[in-house]
């Protein structure tokens, strides 16, 4: 059973969006920080945690973070990876900059880059091997604006305004492929362990169009905050074996907290 399933969470958590009266901007805070617990079955896997910064001097610029480490209490599950997008942010889309994703693995680690340049129309790709040569490096066109596997989060928060079907672009495994997201702002309640009431939230479905690392057969669903921030609580993903659950374990974001459903 390969376990490496952290590795998709940055995918997983697709979800949804709020009311059309809510900003757009509000889903990127400058100073967010947003943990999450990792489940098979009842037994914590790992965990998730996300953060997001404004990048000094620059209103529409923000660097986002995201590490994803197994539980070290389970001998058999290694996952240590780090990720890093710059993001820009219009007023009805962003766009990544750059994006650097790290393996860590006994005492190594591996490298691979996306490098976004829209005025030439071309985005440049790297990998650098555990043993420090490179490995992947290519360079393709940029006809459209893709997104990459961890400001995939942060599209789905910020388009949740749609009530439509899209098909999103997407950069994994160093070629293009693509996600399903059906943006139906299903208004519903979703209880998690770290909140004594059940949330207000929006349920959302999707699909990858591809079999990803430890069976993933493609099909998503969960549950964001129905509020400006839209924040992913829970999430659910199907792989061969079963499924797998993450949900919202700790967070920080000024001014802001879990919206009761009623």
């Amino acid at each position: 059973m390969n376990l490496k399933i952290l590795k998709t969470l940055v995918l997983v958590l697709l979800l949804f969006a709020g009311d059309k009266t809510f900003s757009q901007s509000a889903v990127f805070s400058d100073g967010e920080e947003l943990i999450y617990d990792v489940y098979y079955s009842f037994i914590n896997i790992g965990w998730a945690k996300f953060n997001t910064t404004r990048i000094t001097g620059h209103k529409n610029l923000y660097k986002c973070e995201a590490v994803l480490k197994s539980n070290e209490a389970l001998p058999f599950v290694t996952v240590d990876y780090y990720f890093i997008s710059e993001i820009e942010v219009f007023d009805n889309y962003i766009r990544p900059l750059k994006f650097t994703g790290k393996e860590f693995k006994d005492g190594g680690q591996s490298v691979l880059t996306y490098d976004f340049k829209y005025d030439s129309s071309k985005v440049y790709i790297k990998k650098i091997g555990f043993n420090g040569s490179v490995e992947y490096e290519k360079v393709m066109p940029l006809g459209e604006v893709y997104q990459d596997g961890l400001s995939i989060f942060y599209f789905a928060r910020f388009n949740f305004f749609s009530t439509k079907s899209v098909d999103v672009p997407v950069l994994i495994n160093q070629d293009s492929s693509s996600i399903h997201i059906n943006f139906n702002n299903s208004k519903t309640g979703v209880d998690i362990s770290e909140a004594d009431y059940d949330i207000s939230s929006v349920y959302l479905e999707g699909m990858t169009n591809y079999e990803f690392v430890f069976g993933l057969t493609g099909d998503f669903s969960g549950w964001f905050t129905n509020d400006e921030a839209r924040i992913p609580v829970k999430a659910k993903l199907k792989v061969k074996i079963g499924s797998v659950t993450l949900e919202l374990k700790a967070w920080k974001r000024k001014g802001w907290s879990l919206p009761e459903y009623k």
